[in-house]
């Protein structure tokens, strides 16, 4: 007739089970977009210019990354695409780097939702001199 308090039980704890499971896939808990970046060497006959690229940033929700916020020292020249701001719109920033030596570049991103990422870096020593193969 009537069920016993543990199959009850035990039937709510399945449910929320496959619930909360349906649940975490679902637009109701959006995932943050990820930051991801490489740095491109010898990309000009400047050995100190790099392209830093972000094109392998993501976002689970599958939302459009809309900003690429970059981090680095104040005496980093930005050349492309624009040479007065680290916050730009696409992928690929190309920078020059003042003297040989150490720094920490770092990236953050922001979807068209307005979730931003945790933020990624990388340390690159400067410069990296491409080397012909001998014949």
């Amino acid at each position: 007739m009537s069920k016993s308090i543990a199959a009850r039980i035990g039937t709510a704890i399945v449910s929320i089970g496959v619930l909360v499971g349906l649940l975490s896939g679902c637009s109701l808990f959006p995932q943050p977009p990820v930051a991801a970046f490489v740095v491109q060497y010898n990309v000009t006959a400047d050995v100190m210019v790099v392209n830093l690229d972000a094109t392998s940033s993501s976002d689970p929700n599958e939302d459009d990354i809309v900003s690429y916020m970059w981090a680095f020292d104040d005496d980093v020249d930005i050349i492309a695409p624009l040479d007065y701001s680290t916050t730009v719109s696409t992928p690929i920033l190309q920078v020059r780097f003042p003297d040989e030596g150490e720094y920490v570049i770092q990236l953050l991103v922001i979807d068209e939702t307005g979730a931003m990422s945790l933020p990624v870096s990388q340390t690159i020593l400067l410069p990296v001199i491409a080397v012909d193969p001998t014949q």
